[in-house]
């Protein structure tokens, strides 16, 4: 059995970094002033950073049609039997309706894996999956082995303005109402809890505060055990530092590392976000 890993660009992955791995990745689209472009293809992550500094409220849509049917039609063409899709959570994206749509046109099984989350927590699990597949593992065993690793992971958000993501209608009703709170300073989550949707975890005055519920919140759950830490951010990196020292202090077992937003992300946060991300070993 020869299974096929397929990912889309909300996973943090360059393509060149995909075609290295031997990992399918699917361009999202970021709409700009009216234009559309492929993320990580004809728009970077810094340029859409740049438009965010210049007030522009891109948007973002699920890859192409007819880039999603190349590739399924490639995968096909290159021998696999079936192929495992780990996209971007079904809460935020119908990425995946579309590709169980057109893998069935074609005549290609795909099993979904339901990650209920993004960026580099979504690239991680779709490292595990091809992992898993290079040792001989077919769709249903990988499913079956990410699944519980899952149920251990999740997402927490700390925005600076709430309203980019209640303009993308990402958020759940209970979240949106809290965009509408002056003073409020909301920690977001996103995981199997929340079914992959944004909602409100807690509510409280100050970023620092909310900073500090998050490192709380993690170091509670992944007390006592290994597990790998995704401090991500939307151009502050010393607030994501800050966040990765506290987090290595209470836990040394834990593997911490920074990125930044994926550009279709932090099209949706806005600028001066920090999201920590985190699953069991």
């Amino acid at each position: 059995m020869k299974t096929a890993i397929l990912t889309d660009s909300g996973s943090a992955m360059t393509m060149q970094q995909a075609q290295e791995l031997g990992i399918f990745l699917l361009p999202l689209q970021v709409i700009d002033e009216e234009r559309s472009y492929q993320d990580g293809v004809d728009i970077s992550t810094e340029e859409v950073y740049e438009a965010l500094r210049k007030q522009h409220t891109p948007k973002t849509s699920m890859p192409l049609g007819s880039v999603i049917e190349a590739t399924l039609r490639t995968i096909k063409e290159q021998g696999y039997d079936e192929i495992v899709s780990v996209p971007l959570s079904s809460g935020l994206s119908s990425t995946f309706n579309t590709i169980q749509v057109m893998a069935r046109e074609i005549g290609i099984p795909v099993i979904h894996i339901e990650d209920f989350t993004t960026c580099d927590l979504q690239g991680h699990e779709a490292l595990l999956a091809k992992r898993y597949a290079d040792e001989g593992k077919n769709g249903a065993e990988i499913k079956e082995l990410l699944s519980n690793l899952i149920r251990t992971s999740g997402t927490l958000i700390l925005p600076n303005d709430i309203q980019h993501l209640k303009r993308g209608g990402r958020l759940t009703p209970l979240a949106a109402a809290a965009a509408s709170l002056l003073k409020i300073k909301p920690v977001l989550i996103i995981d199997p809890s929340t079914q992959g949707k944004i909602d409100v975890l807690e509510k409280v005055r100050t970023e620092k505060k909310a900073a500090a519920h998050a490192v709380d919140t993690i170091s509670e759950k992944l007390a006592g055990r290994e597990g790998y830490v995704y401090v991500i951010h939307s151009d502050c990196l010393q607030k994501a530092e800050d966040i990765r020292e506290e987090l290595q202090k209470r836990n040394s077992r834990l593997t911490i590392r920074i990125n930044t937003i994926s550009a279709v992300i932090a099209a949706h946060t806005g600028l001066d976000c920090i999201a920590i991300q985190y699953i069991e070993k």
